[in-house]
């Protein structure tokens, strides 16, 4: 039986169900999900986890966008003013979902955008629908749209994917190829869209830590572009506390590219047990780990 590689995808800027006061939530190793053994560090995450889950909770003001101020699936805020997370301080945790000011002249998805003041504090240019993606918080970013439809049918442009970020708030990030790294924008890589592999996909996410081949890592995201983070069973250089990353791998490629990293290493199919990938473009997509 083949065990989950994979780590948290992103870590959430809210705390999830379950999780402490301070924004952290815990994790357990070797936990059982419908017979399927999950292997997940104990360590501690920033905030609750993203998923692509549609009944996944938020926290703070959200219950999937819909609680709080108003609603993000809906913006439903007077006009002038859009419907997005906010933080009371520069700590990257949204205590809540309000109404804020629209500027004039917005920025539309997919343009570089400007935060006034902090990352959570709702001021920016960006138009309704959509806020500005800043994670680094240097002032600048992308704006992101917001998923519409509903948490049971959530809806976004063609090729973009609705994904449950910062423990809640649903967001469309656009698919990608991980072989290539194809995002468009600086400082994101192609990463996938669920906690483990198998049946899932890939989008654009903003790439946070961007730890280098065998670093210490804890969210898929964490790891530089065409690597990914796995538990440490998979690989013989990790920290047995910690993820490390590893290298993508095409597998059909020939010889393994995986055996020139380490002797231990293969690349192992994404999609395990002949399972078809949701897209034609991921059906070739490994990781090399130690195989099972």
């Amino acid at each position: 039986m083949r065990g989950r590689w994979w780590l948290p995808l992103v870590f959430g800027l809210a705390c999830g169900e379950g999780g402490g006061g301070d924004g952290t939530t815990s994790t357990t190793t070797g936990t059982s999900t419908g017979g399927e053994e999950t292997f997940v560090p104990p360590a501690t995450t920033t905030g609750a986890q993203a998923t692509t889950d549609t009944t996944a909770d938020s926290s703070g003001g959200g219950d999937d966008g819909q609680m709080g101020e108003c609603n993000i699936w809906t913006q439903d805020c007077p006009e002038g003013d859009k419907c997005t997370p906010w933080s009371e301080a520069a700590d990257l945790i949204p205590d809540d979902i309000r109404c804020c000011p629209t500027p004039p002249n917005p920025r539309e998805a997919g343009e570089t955008c400007t935060v006034t003041g902090y990352f959570g504090s709702c001021e920016d240019d960006c138009a309704v629908g959509t806020f500005c993606m800043d994670v680094d918080d240097d002032g600048t970013g992308v704006c992101q749209r917001f998923c519409s439809g509903d948490p049971s049918n959530p809806e976004c442009e063609p090729e973009e994917r609705c994904l449950f970020y910062f423990a809640g708030v649903p967001i469309c990030f656009p698919q990608c190829d991980p072989l290539i790294q194809d995002c468009a924008e600086a400082d994101y890589g192609c990463y996938p869209d669920e906690e483990a592999n198998g049946g899932t996909g890939f989008i654009c996410l903003p790439t946070i830590g961007g730890s280098g081949y065998e670093g210490y890592c804890w969210l898929l995201s964490s790891c530089d572009p065409g690597l990914i983070c796995v538990t440490p069973e998979f690989h013989p250089d990790c920290d047995p506390n910690f993820g490390c990353c590893t290298a993508l791998c095409d597998v059909t490629e020939d010889p393994d590219p995986c055996i020139a990293l380490d002797p231990e290493l293969r690349c192992v199919s994404w999609y395990p047990g002949g399972q078809q990938a949701p897209l034609a473009m991921w059906q070739n997509v490994g990781a090399c780990v130690i195989p099972t």
